[in-house]
């Protein structure tokens, strides 16, 4: 039973560390402004793209 209920805290403990971050992080203070698209939102945001060449 200790086993058991030291698993579980592992576990929990473990869950914690990994999800704290996300629930830690604040949104950016300036949203992307949305555009009515035909069947759907379009978000209109700016991603940066980093590439790598591909052997030849």
């Amino acid at each position: 039973m200790q086993r058991i209920v030291l698993s579980l805290t592992a576990s929990l403990l473990a869950l914690g560390v990994t999800l704290a971050p996300f629930a830690l992080a604040r949104p950016d203070a300036t949203a992307a402004p949305l555009i009515e698209g035909k069947t759907q939102p379009i978000l209109l945001a700016r991603m940066v793209v980093t590439a790598t060449p591909l052997p030849e």
